[in-house]
């Protein structure tokens, strides 16, 4: 079928097209735009023949008068139809054109020419499609403009410490070879330093030891506590307190391993660029050094290199026995049972003291005020065994001779998976203290099934860090520079902009935002009374959002401040002595939190001189409760096992 429109001689045609489960009457021409030439073809609602399997049982002759039927009634306004939707693809493509967008033309040739198209709603569409192409552009004209704004290559130019003579001098070694020592000996001697640990726990310690133990005036600052000491020339800190204005001679960056860490990478990268000090000493362990070599050659620093080895010999014992429950009863004073949970830590805290130990017991849950106290009192003898997590990794100096790890495997939030050696070593790497133990430190399994993990992975080799890709994460700075270029306030879109799209050059340095806060950001954007700052300080509060009680109360705060209210101190349980542990635990873990907004935001936490009142009273429930003889686990486990015992999978 064809027809001739009055006013033009191209050809219209006609056709019959199954589209679904349909049948439709469907018109169509070819077009030529920018010398380009697409057949277009559709109906319009008005033109359907009826469903697909009642036309199939129609004669030959029925379809033919009903096709005519519908021909001579809508025809004319299929055409008009049809040249009005040429009229929009016409303006569709030429505006394409002009503009410099890029439709896909393959995908729209076969979406114009198979009869399916509805003539009626292609306008609403294209308009749809155009404004969608525009913002792409608008989005890669955007990338474009950050990546010759934002070159990580420039990273360290930000920084004051550029502008002086600096050098790079690294202490590296195994656990319980001096490093730390030597350290802060470099320290006693400084007219202004400060400490850079990862954990507020070795923070506490470096100010603790510097005070009493080398004479040396020092504060502390961490995120969650001030102490500052009047006259005082060092600070023992978090690395993320890193504050690069101030002017040091020397400064000292410990664990310099975690340069590596996947989420927290970017600080240590922050503190051996921006630590504006004459000397930074970077302390940890020998597979840093390539990490090292290549930072002093990237930032053209002079870099001098000390290997130091064990003050005593650690050796790899024998399992303590072949059932674990069995093994458990050859406990010995001076040894840490090493498990990967708080419930395991509880549960065989129980079992040893249902034995007749003296227990200690530290986890990652616990304050760092609580787990000073615990090793404490495992270092006084208060305690003969010590039950910890991998939380005893990094720091606390304490007196184990034998350190047994109950578990060779860890669970990730994912999935169970062997220890690496580099985790096993430096937690097995505590036994045998220098200054505690005369004799030599042993690293044993519990049973022969952990015992032959131990054993090859003491011998292994640790991997030495990468040269390149250390992380950089989107501070203020860069974030209100991307939000001036996008005209966007929205968190998640700019910590996304800054991932995507600032130019990484060699690879050398890259753009890196942890996953929680990318999705802390979303909620945050919901709130729409709260400014750039505000949202980016929330979406960084150390508060563990894989607890519901901790995230609820994360997101109450948001909630408040958005609302323009001031937050009080009000969360807090009336009776702390009969508080649970776990109460105990996460009320000390809030008031850190409120600790370290009212830092950052105190025109918004106002109570931080009763949260300091308050803060000692929760400590000491908690502590209280390690220090009862009454069960604090859970129980559980399988038959015939004890219920922190996880055999090493086949």
């Amino acid at each position: 079928m064809s027809m001739q429109s009055e006013d033009d001689v191209i050809t219209t045609r006609f056709a019959r097209i199954f589209a679904g489960n349909q049948v439709w009457l469907a018109a169509g021409r070819r077009i030529c735009v920018g010398g380009e030439t697409f057949r277009i073809f559709g109906h319009i609602p008005e033109t359907c023949l009826g469903q697909v399997a009642h036309w199939r049982r129609r004669s030959s002759e029925v379809r033919e008068g009903l096709e005519q039927a519908m021909l001579q009634a809508q025809g004319r306004r299929l055409e008009e139809a049809l040249v009005a939707a040429i009229d929009v693809i016409t303006d569709y493509l030429t505006s394409c054109e002009q503009e410099g967008l890029e439709p896909s033309l393959r995908r729209l040739r076969e979406e114009w020419s198979g009869g399916e198209l509805d003539l009626g709603s292609i306008g609403k569409r294209l308009a749809k499609s155009l404004e969608d192409l525009r913002a792409k552009r608008r989005q890669r004209d955007l990338a474009a403009q950050i990546g010759r704004s934002l070159k990580l290559s420039e990273y360290p130019d930000t920084f004051p410490a550029r502008r002086r003579p600096r050098r790079l001098i690294a202490v590296l070694g195994p656990t319980n070879s001096g490093k730390t020592h030597d350290a802060f000996e470099r320290l006693a001697m400084a007219a202004s330093g400060v400490y850079l640990g990862p954990l507020r726990l070795l923070a506490l310690e470096a100010f603790t030891r510097l005070n009493e133990e080398f004479g040396v005036s020092a504060s502390l600052i961490t995120g969650e506590e001030h102490r500052i000491v009047e006259g005082s020339r060092v600070t023992a800190s978090t690395i993320e307190m890193l504050d690069p204005s101030v002017v040091l001679e020397v400064a000292v960056i410990d664990e310099i391993q975690m340069l590596s860490d996947p989420d927290r990478g970017w600080a240590w990268t922050q503190a051996v660029v921006g630590a504006n000090a004459e000397e930074v000493w970077l302390v940890g362990a020998l597979s840093a050094e390539p990490a090292i070599v290549a930072l002093a050659e990237r930032l053209g620093l002079p870099l001098e290199v000390r290997h130091k080895h064990r003050k005593h010999p650690l050796l790899v014992g024998q399992p303590l026995g072949s059932h674990p429950a069995g093994a458990l009863r050859r406990g010995r004073a001076g040894d840490a049972f090493i498990v990967f949970s708080r419930r395991d830590a509880l549960n065989l805290r129980d079992d040893l003291l249902a034995l007749g130990k003296k227990v200690a017991c530290i986890y990652g849950a616990l304050s760092p005020e609580v787990r000073e106290r615990e090793a404490r009192r495992f270092a006084q003898g208060d305690a003969d065994i010590l039950v910890a997590t991998d939380a005893i990794g990094m720091g606390l100096n304490l007196p184990i001779q034998r350190v047994v790890f109950t578990a060779v495997e860890k669970y990730d939030g994912v999935s169970r998976d062997l220890l690496s050696a580099s985790l096993l070593q430096q937690i097995g790497g505590r036994a045998g203290r220098f200054g505690h133990q005369a004799e030599e430190g042993l690293v044993a399994g519990l049973t022969p099934a952990e015992h032959q993990v131990v054993v090859s992975l003491m011998k292994a080799a640790q991997p030495p860090l990468e040269a390149q890709g250390f992380q950089i994460t989107a501070g203020s700075a860069y974030l209100e520079q991307l939000a001036r270029m996008s005209g966007d306030s929205r968190l998640e879109a700019l910590l996304s902009l800054f991932q995507l799209h600032a130019d990484c050059g060699d690879g050398f340095f890259r753009p890196h935002i942890p996953e929680e806060q990318l999705a802390r950001a979303a909620q945050l954007d919901r709130m729409k009374n709260l400014s750039l700052s505000l949202k980016h300080v929330f979406s960084m509060a150390p508060m563990a959002s894989q607890n519901e009680t901790i995230d609820g109360v994360w997101r109450g705060w948001a909630y408040a401040v958005h609302q323009g209210r001031r937050i009080a101190l009000d969360f807090l349980p009336r009776l702390p002595r009969r508080a649970s542990l776990e109460e105990g635990e996460i009320t000390v873990r809030l008031l850190a939190a409120y600790r370290w907004f009212a830092y950052r935001l105190p025109e918004w936490f106002v109570d931080l001189e009763q949260a300091d009142r308050h803060l000692p009273e929760w400590i000491a429930v908690v502590d209280g409760h390690l220090r009862s003889r009454h069960r604090q686990g859970v129980g559980g486990g399988r038959k015939g096992m004890p219920s922190w015992y996880w055999p090493r999978r086949s």
